[in-house]
Parts: C-alpha cells; structure tokens; sequence
C-alpha cells in the first residue's frame, strides 16, 4: 500500500510530536523538519542547564544525513566534517542559551530522524541529548509530473478523436 504525500507528513509529525515530548526542555531543532532529498538550515536552541559555564558543543548526525555547513557562532570555534560538527573554544554561562546552526542534506524517506547533540564542560563532565529532526516527503520532481502530463494529454486526445470518428460516422449517408 502506497501513502500520499499528505498522510505521510502527517505520521511524521505526529511520531516527531510524540518522540520530542521528553527532549522539549533541552537541546531543540528549529525548525523541527526538513525536507527529504533536500539541504536546508536548522537552528539548535543549547541552554546551558548547568551550574558552570558549557565550554563545547557537537552535533552527531544519522548516517543517511550529511553536515554541509557548520554555521559560526559568536565567540566559538566552528568546525565539521560530514557526520559531526563541533563547536569549542567558547563559554556559556549557566542558566544561558546560545544558538548553534547547521546545513544539513537530508535523505529522501521521511520519518523521524534523531541527532545526537554532546555539550561539553571543564571538568570533563559530558551531557548528551537526543534531537529528534522530522524528515518530510519529498515534493515530486519535475519528470514525476511531466509522466502523468503525458499520459493525462494521450487520454484527451484519445476522446477528442473518438468523438470526431464517431461525429464524421453520422455525417456519412
């Protein structure tokens, strides 16, 4: 059985819906999807939760995502490869929120998808938190609608001339 577009946007959101409930207060996408086969920005809001300054940040991504672009932050050190990208060299004060973003490639199937997202502190204390990331279906490509085109015209003027076979038949003595 195949799902529309429509009803498969609306699984993905609800199952992200229902997967972010427990992560809400941390670590969180925005916006909280992406198209699938396509690269587009996110924007990770980080609150330091802490009683002492956040001095590192790292994103994981899946391994059907690929990490096009760390975007820099304010007073970090930005770097990254295809599947993670790191932010160091900074601080965050407690009780703060500092913004992180990314260009990511997403894959073409939709569904839930979750980032791992690692904040680092100076005693070498580690945190980490799941960010659940909603892959939407694709919009159909060009040739999809330029197939059904085809087929939607050869139907038309299958009709058109069997009207006119069947008005030139009447006509006939």
């Amino acid at each position: 059985m195949r799902c529309s577009g429509w009803s498969s946007l609306a699984i993905s959101v609800c199952s992200a819906l229902l997967l972010a409930a427990p992560a809400a207060a941390h670590v969180v996408a925005s916006p909280g999807f992406i198209e699938g086969g396509s690269s587009d920005s996110i924007s990770l809001a980080v609150p330091n939760e802490r009683d002492e300054p956040m001095t590192g940040f790292s994103v994981t991504v899946p391994s059907d995502f690929v990490i096009v672009h760390a975007h820099p932050a304010d007073g970090w050190d930005s770097e990254g490869d295809a599947s993670t990208a790191t932010w160091s060299e900074g601080s965050l004060a407690p009780g703060a929120e500092e913004k992180f973003g990314l260009e990511l490639e997403a894959p073409t199937g939709p569904g839930p998808a979750t980032l791992q997202a690692t904040q680092r502190y100076p005693g070498g204390e580690v945190v980490e938190w799941p960010v659940v990331l909603t892959v939407l279906p694709a919009t159909d490509s060009p040739s999809e609608n330029l197939g059904w085109a085809v087929v939607t015209a050869g139907i038309g003027l299958l009709v058109v001339v069997a009207i006119a076979v069947l008005a030139w038949r009447r006509r006939l003595p």
